[in-house]
């Protein structure tokens, strides 16, 4: 079937059926081909929502779609001058696609007080496919709002993940205020490593028509690109095949000459190589919570290569080379997160967000991001350890709602803003949370034990060598016991970590629940109660 219109608004709309098998459709302008999708049709006059693509270089041209689909499903296709969703029940601190599927992070880049986030994205389906960038802003880290997608599959291929930079250095003919992107094109063959710029403050990138790199191997991809200061060229870090990354160099983004080769165990997809300061026996952390150790205090900087899955390596690099020492470390203790991009421009700390493997069951957008954190390292029996907390928006953000104490089966209350209802039986503390928010409870056992928290009808169990979250079948095995324990509580997921961020879990728990009952039994120690909205 074929369909024929002049556009004459920015944004052509087409029906979206989630979940059912897929057709290519081609979409024509002056009959030029500007885009190719994997889209369902429609049985009847009723679509799920709608993939809103902004064409605004073809408004006053002819856009012809071809493809096997019915005319029911042409008769929806609308257009445009602005669109809004309909709001979702979504989480409120965790970052969601107003609609379609998303997965890794991409682009991350800081500028000018906003923090953009790029991530892979199927506008046409809650299912992984026609991969493209979409895109978020935030200027606080903690409330993101998606705007246009910007990079959509043209005839190289889907474009898959990569990452950005501003363009200091006025590379590329651009100014030094331009936003440099580079991304894998995932051909049907091969796939090769492109640039894509912006002009506007990263609100529409342009695709370069030159590959910046040619194929290594057929599904080479992920490119990491950063300045590298003591060797003066720009660095790109890139996944090869198998467990196998390379490191190339060059003075103006667009030449790479490639450095080195080499091989990690275990290592997989998304490299990120950055480094951090390397505390001394104290690790530096002061006592407002600021991860960066004091100046005297620091031993010098430690180079990590961070993988896809988590697993993370200590090297040595020097601009050319990167010399692990060959042993294979983990980020997280499960495997919800995954593919976590540092951002880029953020001159005083790294910020890390991963992808949550989340399934959404019953959405209309599969795929969540994690909070954003703060990356450092602590010295621990004199080993090196990645931590990773919450960034600090988010801890001077929330509120304290209640302070407990249970010391020899006595219970002592503090809430900052007036009366806390809670009631107490030997070792057992409840309460009722009335707002919706999120919820982080903040624990520091006081004796070994099980620990027991019931949250909105979900229960958490917490021994010395494993995790359970009631209800999804998954143990998670602890390398040792929590010291502190924080449980962040927001709807569909759950982050819990501890001992200074150096153990770190996601749960999916797929409930929209934010009042009602919490209860921490076999506890004794401190317990802090915190919301966040």
């Amino acid at each position: 079937m074929t369909y024929s219109t002049d556009l004459r608004v920015p944004y052509l709309g087409l029906p979206v059926k989630t979940g059912q098998k897929k057709t290519t459709l081609e979409i024509f302008a002056d009959n030029e081909k500007i885009l190719e999708l994997e889209i369902a049709d429609l049985q009847g006059d009723f679509c799920d929502y709608y993939c809103w693509l902004r064409l605004p270089e073809c408004i006053g041209k002819t856009l012809t779609l071809e493809g096997e689909l019915s005319d029911a499903f042409f008769a929806l296709v609308q257009q445009t001058e602005h669109y809004d969703y309909e709001p979702l029940t979504r989480p409120l601190l965790h970052f969601t696609a107003e609609r379609g599927w998303l997965n890794d992070p991409n682009g991350m880049v800081y500028q000018d007080g906003v923090y953009h986030l790029y991530f892979q994205y199927n506008p046409a389906d809650s299912e992984w496919g026609n991969m493209s960038w979409g895109h978020a802003e935030s200027t606080d880290l903690l409330h993101f709002r998606q705007a246009d997608t910007v990079l959509l599959p043209d005839e190289n291929g889907p474009a898959f993940s990569g990452s950005g930079l501003v363009n200091e250095r006025g590379l590329l003919g651009l100014p030094k205020d331009a936003l440099v992107f580079f991304y894998t094109a995932a051909g049907k063959s091969t796939f090769t490593q492109r640039i894509a710029v912006s002009t506007d403050g990263g609100r529409t990138l342009n695709k370069l028509p030159k590959e910046a790199l040619g194929v290594i191997r057929p599904e080479s991809r992920d490119p990491q690109v950063f300045w590298h200061e003591a060797s003066g060229a720009y660095v790109m870090v890139l996944w090869i095949e198998g467990e196998e990354m390379a490191v190339l160099r060059s003075d103006d983004l667009q030449n790479w000459e490639m450095t080195d080769r080499f091989t990690l165990p275990g290592a997989f997809e998304c490299p990120n190589l950055f480094c951090l300061p390397v505390p001394g026996e104290d690790d530096g952390t002061s006592s407002d919570g600021n991860l960066s150790a004091k100046l005297s205090e620091i031993s010098g900087m430690q180079w990590i290569l961070l993988a896809a899955d988590g697993s993370y390596y200590f090297g040595d690099f020097d601009g050319y080379r990167f010399v692990s020492d060959g042993v294979r470390r983990k980020a997280y203790l499960n495997e919800l997160p995954y593919a976590a991009q540092i951002y880029n421009g953020i001159s005083d700390r790294k910020v890390l967000i991963p992808w949550l493997r989340t399934r959404n069951e019953g959405r209309l957008y599969t795929g969540t991001m994690g909070l954003p954190r703060e990356l450092g390292l602590l010295r621990k029996n004199g080993e090196l350890l990645l931590k990773m907390l919450p960034v600090r928006e988010y801890e001077k953000a929330k509120k304290k709602l209640a302070s407990f104490a249970v010391i020899h089966d006595k219970i002592f209350l503090t809430a900052p803003e007036g009366k806390f209802p809670f009631e107490a039986k030997s070792d057992r503390i409840s309460f009722e949370i009335t707002e919706e928010a999120v919820t982080e409870l903040v624990l520091m056992p006081g004796k070994e034990g099980k620990l027991r928290i019931d949250f909105f009808g979900q229960t958490l169990t917490v021994e010395e060598d494993r995790l359970c979250l009631d209800g999804i079948g998954e143990q998670t095995v602890l390398p040792e016991a929590f010291a502190e324990l924080h449980i962040l509580i927001d709807r569909q997921v759950i982050e819990v970590y501890g001992n200074d961020g150096t153990l770190t879990a996601y749960y999916e728990t797929g409930s929209d629940i934010l009042t009602g009952k919490i209860a921490v039994s076999g506890f004794s120690g401190t317990l802090d109660v915190y919301q966040w909205k």
